[in-house]
């Protein structure tokens, strides 16, 4: 049977169930027709039921939240910290919304990572996940967060976490993930709103033909709008004018015109003309596809909206023009909405005039900053010479760091720094391939470019005031031996006997203070010589500090960098604090809540990794703005080390001292 004899079918059997003609669809074995993934506002929802629930979904703060963020109510349920423990329990039937695309080899976070959290409370911690965590870091948590396998709470089986994880990466531009988690769950248990999600998300990505052939195959199990519309949409695609017509009738007399994007875009299409750009704000996914078919663009100003469906739309469309496109991807990359990789297929897209390429060091620069970016790569990935290759990227990555790309450029140029010989020959390109290897965690061959640097540094040359300047990062990402103790072995060792109520005189760096390895370990050997070079690496960088013409960016970066340490149990230096003990002392910070403080706290110190993951992201959301507390950034740091995070919370705080560097 065809799509457009189904469809038929629907709706006569609706016009024998009500007694009239064409009838606004009524509820299905799917009960009534969802709102789409894409517009809802995730963060003003409690939880998200499965069809059937007694309980609506309450889109407000009404009503009460038994669970909150870590309630010690009986309803809790707790699952072994130690998930390869031989244990003890009751078979029960097993879960589908447990369903995850990665295990703890994959970068999960393991099956117990609900330990301690209500169901209900833990799709309330998905839903108000950002859709734009603020770090590149925090990104890659949130997304192994939504994608990990693990046991769920069942004091509240109709809530469905397993729709608010996908509407949370389709929400936050995650297609794939989306696509993937959507297709592992058994076909039987997804539902309207599952089926809706993962023909959303191919729509977003520009996947028009796979969203087409999903379509047909869900087409006869639903009856809500959002499948009329989609069924007119595939057959404009498919340029079969008889069968949209159709089903776009079919809109109109059940619906009305109520629409009027849909409908203005219909028209468009059929007549060759361009669609009002009024009826183009808050585009959802059906909008872009239908767009892509009348073949007109975007408009630009929905690159300033910060809506992550228009904004991938923009960088995939053809019709898309060249400029708009690469800041359009420009601005993706950088929210994570699209990989480095990505990024530099659309930049090697760009057509340079070969003899531009050549002079790309000595040309003037392009007069919008992403075609410039283009020009640099594209010349440096031409280039065959590596000493020709290493000076281009020297002027990208010089550019970037000026603009506050320098992260970006570091994810999108590490590919082609990895091709550059590790020897004294490129002892000048030593320091910026240095900061890229580790802003991309290549710390193996970070280490390798560290020790050219230091090999080469002599009179002659800055490379010593620039590694004095770059010591923080050094130390934090372990390329440099501070004389602290191994937070692997103490930090996560305390975590553990705090679990099984034991007292213990072991460190707890950071979430309350750092403690010193002497008043916790005085039995332990202490790398005296490491430690007085840390001492002596750190009165360098203080001084060059104390130097710098911006004193008020001079005062905040330090304030983050001994939080940070404290965070990692690094030491700072006797009398580092009294230099920025000025008054006045009150200061206006932007911080976060001490909701989302408490919680980190809590979720650290009982070994809950799903709420301290989600509390730190949140935290991290102040990353980027004015004045930000950095206290509440390096209690990140170490919440993530108590709970086995260690890697995690290095890469953080690195991303942090770099993406502050000017």
């Amino acid at each position: 049977m065809t799509l457009r004899s189904r469809l038929l079918l629907q709706t006569c059997l609706l016009a024998m169930m009500t007694g009239t003609g064409l009838a606004p669809g009524t509820a299905s074995a799917q009960n009534s027709a969802p709102v789409p993934l894409f517009l809802k506002q995730e963060a003003q929802q409690d939880a998200v039921t499965q069809p059937g629930n007694d309980t609506p979904a309450n889109n407000g703060t009404t009503g009460s939240n038994p669970g909150g963020f870590g309630s010690g109510s009986t309803s809790v349920d707790s699952f072994p910290s130690d998930p390869n423990a031989v244990q003890s329990v009751t078979l029960q039937a097993i879960d589908a919304e447990a369903v995850g695309t990665l295990d703890p080899s994959q970068g999960g976070l393991g099956v117990d990572m609900w330990n301690g959290t209500t169901r209900k409370s833990a799709a309330k911690l998905v839903s108000e996940l950002p859709a734009t965590p603020a770090t590149h870091t925090a990104r890659d948590l949130q997304q192994r967060l939504l994608l990990s396998v693990a046991a769920l709470p069942q004091d509240m089986p109709k809530v469905s976490l397993l729709e608010a994880r996908v509407a949370k990466l389709i929400n936050m531009g995650a297609l794939d993930g989306a696509i993937d988690l959507v297709r592992a769950t058994p076909q039987g248990s997804r539902g309207a709103m599952l089926a809706q999600a993962e023909v959303n998300a191919l729509l977003i990505a520009g996947r028009i033909d796979d969203a087409c052939a999903t379509i047909e195959s869900y087409s006869a199990s639903y009856d809500e709008m959002f499948w009329l519309k989609a069924a007119a949409m595939c057959a404009l695609h498919a340029n079969d004018p008889t069968s949209a017509a159709f089903s776009v009738d079919l809109v109109r007399e059940m619906d009305g015109e109520s629409d009027a994007t849909f409908f203005g875009l219909v028209a468009a299409i059929r007549s060759g003309t361009a669609v009002n750009a009024d009826l183009l704000t808050d585009l959802r996914p059906i909008d872009i596809a239908l767009l892509s078919i009348a073949k007109q663009s975007i408009p630009e100003s929905q690159l300033e909206t910060g809506n992550a469906v228009s904004i991938i739309g923009l960088t995939n469309a053809a019709a898309t023009p060249t400029d708009v496109r690469l800041e359009a991807a420009h601005k993706a990359e950088n929210l994570g909405l699209i990989s480095a990789q990505q990024l530099g297929d659309i930049y090697s897209a760009v057509n340079f005039d070969p003899a531009d390429l050549e002079d790309a060091l000595d040309d003037a620069a392009e007069g919008v900053q992403a075609r410039q970016y283009a020009k640099l790569y594209q010349a440096a990935a031409k280039s065959d010479v590596p000493a020709v290759r290493a000076e281009i990227l020297a002027a990208l990555f010089e550019t970037a760091q000026i603009e506050g790309d320098f992260l970006q450029a570091a994810r999108l140029c590490a590919p082609l720094v990895e091709e550059i010989p590790i020897n004294g020959d490129f002892s000048w390109f030593a320091i910026t391939a240095l900061k890229t290897s580790i802003a991309v965690n290549s710390i193996e061959r970070a280490a390798s470019w560290h020790q050219v640097a230091k090999s080469s540094a002599n009179p002659g040359n800055d490379i010593s005031s620039r590694l004095s300047l770059l010591y923080p990062v050094l130390a934090i990402s372990g390329l440099e031996d501070t004389g602290a103790p191994k937070p692997d072995d103490d930090a996560v060792q305390v975590n553990q006997d705090v679990m099984n109520g034991a007292t213990t005189n072991q460190p707890r760096f950071g979430l309350g203070g750092a403690v010193t390895q002497a008043q916790t370990q005085p039995s332990r050997t202490v790398d005296l010589q490491a430690l007085t070079d840390h001492r002596s690496r750190m009165t360098e960088w203080q001084e060059i500090q104390a130097a710098r013409s911006d004193q008020a960016a001079a005062r905040r970066n330090a304030e983050l960098v001994y939080n940070l340490y404290d965070g990692f149990g690094i030491e700072v230096p006797e009398g580092a604090w009294n230099s920025l003990l000025i008054a006045p002392y009150a200061e206006e910070r932007t911080t976060i809540s001490s909701a989302v403080n408490h919680y980190l706290r809590v979720g650290a110190t009982g070994n809950q990794k799903a709420k301290t993951v989600a509390m730190a992201i949140q935290a991290q959301q102040i990353a980027t703005m004015p004045n930000a507390d950095p206290k509440a950034l390096a209690d990140t740091v170490a919440a993530l080390t108590m709970v086995g995070l260690q890697a995690d919370a290095q890469h953080l705080a690195v991303e942090l001292l770099l993406a502050s560097d000017r």
